[in-house]
């Protein structure tokens, strides 16, 4: 779905013209999930869910503000000692799916914060902080 993008240049990433070309093309706004050639975060996440449900691997599918979604998977991590009989509570972590592609993030960790939302991003030249911005200044900050 485009390979990993860095979070300077999300703002260039063109995925709304592929998709136009593809309902255009398709005479449809439903799209086979398996066309679609460049993503962001929720088309990857659907395609991610999709894919490990069919593999049978436990994941959901988090729909969050502003065209984010993300997929959280919850994992065991190792004791750091030869511990036997004592049980470990997994540790539920987000799969980056679009910068560091295939990284997890422990769900209370600033980079899943980031990750979630548009209002802890602090790049001054992203084009959805300067929207989200905007909109905060003139519906939601009063």
């Amino acid at each position: 779905m485009g390979g990993p993008i860095s979070k300077e240049k999300l703002h260039e990433f063109t995925w709304e013209l592929h998709i136009a070309e593809l309902k255009s093309e398709l005479k449809s706004n439903i799209i086979p999930i398996g066309k679609i050639q460049k993503g962001i975060y929720y088309h990857r996440a659907l395609l991610f869910k999709a894919l490990a449900d069919k593999i049978g691997i436990s994941c959901s599918l988090v729909r969050g503000e502003y065209s984010r979604a993300w997929n959280e998977v919850m994992l065991v991590d190792r004791p750091t000692q030869d511990v036997t009989g004592l049980f470990i509570p997994p540790t539920k972590y987000i799969v980056d799916l679009v910068h560091q592609v295939g990284s997890l993030m422990r769900t209370d960790s600033p980079d899943a914060a980031h990750y979630e939302s548009f209002t802890s991003c602090k790049h001054t030249t992203c084009k959805c902080c300067k929207q989200l911005s905007w909109y905060l200044d003139h519906f939601e900050r009063k």
